[in-house]
């Protein structure tokens, strides 16, 4: 497994002694690849269409969370702390990725999530088998800012247990900017891979923006580095964290933090001109469906992720390449050379799931409910023999559209049954 030094420390190699980090990632630099189909079906002219692979960055969890990981990891380790707390929505990526990387480490680390609600689907419900399967210990609350108070008077009981914010990225101007240094340096991968000609320089960039630490180290790496590609953050979440101000904020907070370790960094300034903040692919909650989302990711996997191995989710990437779709379906546009930074994982967890048997009976006897109310996959519909399901591609399978990916052996009547049933609740989240 290849682990690679950042880049950052070989071109500022005062930062090593001065910054913490421990490797995790095993598969650095990230793939770029081109997505000749896509450019096919927008019709470009002389523009071009890439994709950055972070969704391979690590051998069972890949993703953008990982390049933050690195470094906010090295701090839990340099500070000998016990574990780490920290908290995101039912289905959150950030706390899985969390859970799989303390589970991981030669050092054991408890693993502490606490759960805000957020609209159940089947990704929610793997999510919390997995929390459990990686040895999370996980507390649903309830809203976003009571589950930010109860996870502030958990690590308050707990001193010896180390508090990171969803994402690893500051909130409202608090927290530690290592997460973004993780996305700096990303950023100076990116250089490196365009002066080797392995990409063109990138007109435009886009990348979803959340809890905005990725984005913002991504502006600040391509300023630092000297890139001019345009980075275009599209809104993932509710204005109260991902808007234009806390992008600048948090780049800046990354920038000073850095300049302060070695005075040979520029201390740059970012400002609201350095990017495109884009809004309206929301929808009307996080992690609420959109037709526009799941049209992306739907069509992204048919043109080219059915053959080059990956996927997008609906809550983060697939709104993020509904706005690119947008901007690439656009006459202006067509010559522009373009890349979309795949935050998301596309490593198979599947077996990890069929570990668990669906034993929801093990977790919190809170939200049990959230299994018993909401039936998304086409064994839970049809109550689908063993032998059958456990040979197929769809079983546990993170899509629950299995007419997708499998010729299913049951019966035509109950095949249709659980393709009505489920066509059906699509159509419901859609809209």
């Amino acid at each position: 497994m290849q682990r690679t030094e950042p880049i950052l420390f070989k071109i500022y190699p005062k930062l090593k002694e001065k910054v913490p980090w421990i490797p995790l990632l095993t598969n650095t630099p990230t793939p770029v690849e081109r997505l000749n189909k896509l450019e096919q079906h927008f019709y470009l002219t002389s523009g071009q269409i890439y994709i950055k692979r972070d969704d391979l960055s690590h051998h069972i969890y890949g993703g953008n969370k990982l390049r933050k990981f690195e470094f906010i990891f090295g701090d839990v380790v340099k500070k000998k702390k016990k574990g780490i707390i920290t908290f995101g929505g039912f289905g959150t990526n950030h706390g899985l990725a969390c859970a799989i990387m303390c589970k991981e480490l030669d050092l054991p680390l408890r693993c502490d999530i606490f759960l805000f609600s957020q609209p159940i689907t089947w990704h929610v419900q793997r999510s919390l088998l997995l929390f459990d399967y990686f040895g999370a210990k996980f507390h649903p609350v309830g809203s976003d800012i009571t589950t930010f108070i109860k996870t502030l008077l958990f690590q308050i009981r707990k001193p010896k247990y180390y508090f990171m914010l969803p994402g690893g990225s500051p909130l409202f101007g608090f927290g530690t900017s290592l997460g973004t240094l993780g996305f700096i340096n990303a950023a100076f991968e990116l250089k490196e891979q365009i002066d080797r000609n392995q990409i063109p320089e990138p007109d435009e960039i886009f990348i979803a923006g959340a809890s905005t630490g990725s984005s913002a180290g991504l502006i600040a790496g391509c300023k630092l580095s000297g890139l001019n590609s345009k980075i275009n953050v599209v809104a993932v979440y509710t204005n109260m964290t991902a808007n234009p101000s806390t992008v600048t904020r948090n780049a800046n907070k990354a920038i000073k933090f850095l300049h302060k370790r070695d005075t040979e960094i520029p201390r740059i300034k970012i400002s609201e001109n350095d990017f495109d903040f884009i809004r309206g692919y929301l929808g009307s909650g996080y992690g609420i469906k959109t037709i526009k989302s799941q049209n992306a990711v739907d069509s992204i996997y048919e043109l080219e992720g059915k053959d080059k191995g990956f996927h997008l989710d609906t809550t983060y990437t697939g709104k993020a390449m509904a706005a690119m779709f947008d901007y690439l379906a656009d006459r202006e546009n067509k010559d522009r050379k373009v890349l979309f930074w795949n935050t998301y994982n596309s490593n198979n967890l599947d077996s990890y799931l069929k570990e668990t048997d669906f034993n929801y009976k093990r977790l919190p006897k809170k939200i049990h409910k959230i299994f018993e109310s909401r039936k998304f996959q086409c064994w839970q519909i049809t109550n689908c023999p063993e032998k059958i399901r456990n040979n197929c591609a769809a079983y546990f399978n993170h899509e629950y559209r299995f007419w997708k990916i499998t010729d299913c052996s049951l019966e035509e009547n109950e095949r249709e049954k659980a393709y009505s049933l489920l066509n059906n609740a699509i159509k419901l989240e859609d809209n």
